[in-house]
């Protein structure tokens, strides 16, 4: 198997950097890969696949960062887009599919009955925290320790430039701990505004944890005790677990929900709602943005939920999930490395043993990428419906021979 080769990505990166920070900024960048195994730079994509600018083909697990649900070029899905594109897509007003998408989503996400538009997570899970503090009157704020809610200064986990009295009212306890929670909601008892969480945990460089029944119990008792909202993050897991939502999925008793990446496909939308008694709150909040109105992804929103609903998308994504955490496990064994693999099947992860500094895993994923398997050393990846029972077998062909050469380079 030829070796791929990343001559024009790199050299388009490197000048890249004379105009804008880092060349690539965030967790786009190749640094945060396997530096020299990845791409820097997609020229095209369609269904489960993407060619970078040197020509290079992958199946690509990390689905555009979770956006992909149905596969690129999605031809319903473009075909709605492309027919209010059209028409125009940012007016002066919201287009005429305004109230389409917001009865829809009420119809469909369990415990939501209005909703705001944003355009990404970090818009909307603002947005969220904003609505629980008008609500309860409160201010303060839980957050689960390493969990990523967004790039906006609240939550942002890493960066220069953010006063720490911005997260003043922001306090910490463990994922998946109820006596940990039940501390820290002590600590500041009288003043929780609300809880956010995602569905289940899947932080960056960790194995994924399923939410434990006790874990949920007590968040659950405790909001309804105290009357701090539970806010769920479905911003990565929505519509790929359950088209209800995720908190019904896993048994939160959600408040306030968070939705974006798969529900249009990829095209720019965020949403946050909640129940009835909120909304009285909500109208009094300040939420605006020049393109949150734009009548594209609205259109593209209506006809990812349609196909969801009517194309059997969630039962297939978690078959073909399942197939390639068999594979990956069975690979491994007769490898003859120890692997943990991750997660639902919609959006499984893989680490190794005895690799707290991720060499390992990123050495078998920049090897894999040198091949044709887009996997993600640090961060969860994504099963899109565009996957195929061919294309896993693909993967695990070459994930087997990857991990033969990660035995052979580092040890079982």
């Amino acid at each position: 198997m030829k070796l791929y080769e990343f001559t024009r990505s790199y050299q388009l990166f490197e000048e890249a950097q004379k105009y804008l920070p880092n060349g690539i900024y965030g967790p786009r960048t190749p640094s945060f890969l396997t530096f020299g195994s990845y791409p820097a730079f997609i020229k095209r994509g369609e269904g489960c696949r993407i060619w970078d600018v040197d020509g290079n083909e992958f199946i690509d697990y990390m689905c555009s960062f979770g956006t992909n649900l149905l596969g690129l070029k999605h031809p319903r899905v473009d075909a709605a887009a492309k027919k209010q594109w059209e028409n125009a897509d940012c007016f002066t007003l919201p287009s005429d599919l305004w109230l389409p998408l917001a009865k829809k989503m009420a119809e469909t996400i369990d415990g939501l009955d209005w909703c705001v538009f944003g355009k990404n997570g970090s818009d909307v899970t603002s947005y969220a925290i904003t609505l629980a503090r008008v609500y309860t009157g409160k201010m303060d704020i839980l957050l689960a320790k390493g969990s990523y809610h967004g790039s906006h200064f609240w939550c942002q986990p890493h960066g220069q430039g953010v006063p720490e009295e911005w997260k003043t009212h922001v306090h910490y306890f463990e994922y998946n701990d109820a006596e940990d929670f039940k501390r820290v909601w002590t600590e500041h008892r009288g003043s929780v505004a609300g809880v956010v969480l995602t569905p289940h945990r899947h932080d960056a460089m960790r194995d994924q944890e399923l939410p434990s029944p006790a874990f949920v119990e007590a968040v659950n008792t405790l909001a309804g005790q105290d009357g701090f909202m539970i806010i769920m993050d479905d911003i990565r897991c929505g519509f790929r677990l359950d088209l209800a939502g995720s908190a019904k999925h896993y048994g939160w008793k959600a408040d306030i929900q968070c939705f974006g990446k798969a529900m249009a496909n990829g095209y720019a939308i965020s949403v946050a709602g909640a129940r009835r008694e909120l909304l009285e709150a909500a109208k009094t909040i300040f939420f605006t943005g020049t393109h949150f109105f734009s009548g594209v992804p609205f259109a593209a929103a209506l006809a990812c939920i349609d196909e969801i609903q009517t194309g059997g998308v969630i039962d297939h994504i978690r078959e073909m999930g399942t197939m390639l955490m068999k594979g990956l496990n069975d690979a491994a064994v007769a490898a003859g490395v120890r692997v943990s693999v991750t997660g639902p099947p919609a959006m499984p992860y893989m680490t190794f043993a005895d690799d707290p500094l991720f060499e390992t895993n990123r050495f078998f994923c920049g090897e894999a990428a040198r091949r044709g398997i887009f996997f993600h050393p640090h961060h969860n990846w994504f099963v899109c419906a565009a996957m195929q029972k061919e294309d896993i077998a693909k993967t695990l062909d070459v994930a087997a021979l990857c991990f033969r050469l990660t035995r052979e380079k580092i040890g079982g």
